[in-house]
């Protein structure tokens, strides 16, 4: 449904490499327009032959980069879950220890609760 028939349409044509003849492909874009001359023809190769080179030069040094990228996206992860622990681990001993500390001295507890309630309200007025 979503396909467009142009009428004279050029057939499959595989890209011209090094090792194959070339041969001047029809490059007529329109029915009765005349064809370009093999100097345009050989313009535009090079031009695209320049391009595919170029961009799999691009392709071979962003290989190792992307590489190396991830290698630190994957350090960092690791270390970010090591630190999430070891806070968690003293988010933990902190809590402990503030129970245990109230659990063995409930009336300074509740007087350092009561004072520090009172200096909160003080300042906030």
């Amino acid at each position: 449904m979503n396909e467009t028939n142009l009428p004279n349409s050029a057939p499959n044509v595989t890209w011209p490499t090094p090792d194959d003849p070339m041969r001047d492909p029809d490059t007529s874009m329109f029915a009765h327009s005349e064809p370009a001359t093999p100097a345009a023809v050989d313009v535009m190769i090079n031009a695209v032959q320049g391009a595919h080179n170029t961009l799999d030069r691009l392709a071979d040094r962003a290989t190792p980069a992307m590489a190396q990228l991830d290698e630190s996206i994957s350090a960092a992860k690791d270390t970010l879950h090591v630190k999430t622990d070891q806070l968690r681990e003293l988010r933990d001993d902190w809590v402990d220890s503030a129970r245990t500390t109230v659990r063995n001295h409930p009336l300074a507890a509740v007087t350092a609760a009561a004072t520090l309630g009172l200096l909160i309200a003080r300042i906030t007025r």
